[in-house]
């Protein structure tokens, strides 16, 4: 029987990957009522985020990207009057990326109460090798 060594940080992957699991599990259920509605849509050359957040101030939302997530952080807008339990409550998405962005040509566009991301997929890390000539 052959003894394998353990990696400390493969339970830190793990974690993560049980973490982003759980996150989509909750998007596609929506199982957090104050959650706003999420889409994602596939680009040819990267992917758009959608957050529908009506009523709330774009200059008070946080948006945070790098290379797997994409999280937004804020607050819905208390409104006299109206029955609407999210209001006065804050929010924060983290959206997993199918795959890997580069963060740096992520953008953000606000319209009419939906905040509109986009990101272009990563070009990766590859490089072409051959073989040695080995007499």
């Amino acid at each position: 029987m052959a003894l394998m060594r353990w990696d400390p940080g493969e339970m830190d992957r793990i974690r993560d990957d049980w973490s982003r699991m759980w996150n989509r599990v909750r998007e596609d259920w929506n199982l957090d009522a104050t959650r706003p509605r999420t889409h994602l849509h596939q680009l040819d050359n990267g992917y758009l985020a959608e957050f529908e957040l009506p009523g709330v101030n774009p200059s008070e939302v946080e948006i945070d990207v790098d290379e797997e997530t994409v999280s937004v952080h804020g607050e819905f807008p208390s409104c006299p009057g109206e029955d609407d339990r999210r209001a006065g409550s804050e929010f924060r998405v983290v959206l997993s990326w199918p795959t890997e962005i580069n963060p740096d040509t992520a953008n953000a566009d606000w319209r009419h109460g939906l905040l509109s991301i986009t990101a272009e997929k990563a070009a990766g890390r590859r490089r072409r090798i051959s073989l040695q000539d080995q007499h």
